[in-house]
């Protein structure tokens, strides 16, 4: 089994922490301390889900392992077609820049492979009738 590297993009976690912590300043600046608890434990929650998944490969299948959501499995030889995108629906990728949306017949899935060469030769080693669109 082939560990595929996860990118994992800050560009979702700034937002984030702002839209968290933005109410809580002002009752941070009046000396409240006692309402950071909650949105550092909804904070940390989100950052322990995303460095959790992960992906991998063996001869027949990769795998996206969705943290606590379960494991997606997708036979190689049924995808037909890999593309980069910018599409931000929710998915098993921790970043926007660097998203790639695989087209198969077991269902399609977006993910962010760290480097997608590697994962584009990975693919196409296995099955050289992948469309890849750059």
């Amino acid at each position: 089994m082939k560990n595929i590297p996860v990118k994992v993009g800050w560009e979702l976690y700034i937002p984030m922490f702002i839209i968290i912590f933005f109410p809580v300043f002002l009752e941070i600046k009046n000396g409240n301390w006692n309402i950071v608890w909650l949105p550092s434990i909804i904070y940390a929650i989100v950052m322990i889900l995303t460095y959790t998944i992960r992906y991998q490969m063996d001869r027949e299948f990769l795998y996206i392992r969705n943290s606590v959501f379960g494991t997606t499995r997708l036979r190689i030889t049924g995808i037909s077609k890999i593309e980069k995108t910018w599409n931000m629906l929710s998915s098993p990728a921790p970043a926007v820049i660097g998203r790639v949306k695989i087209y198969s017949k077991d269902g399609d899935i977006i993910i962010s492979p760290k480097n997608f060469m590697d994962f584009e030769r990975e693919l196409l080693a296995i099955n050289p009738n992948i469309k890849v669109v750059k």
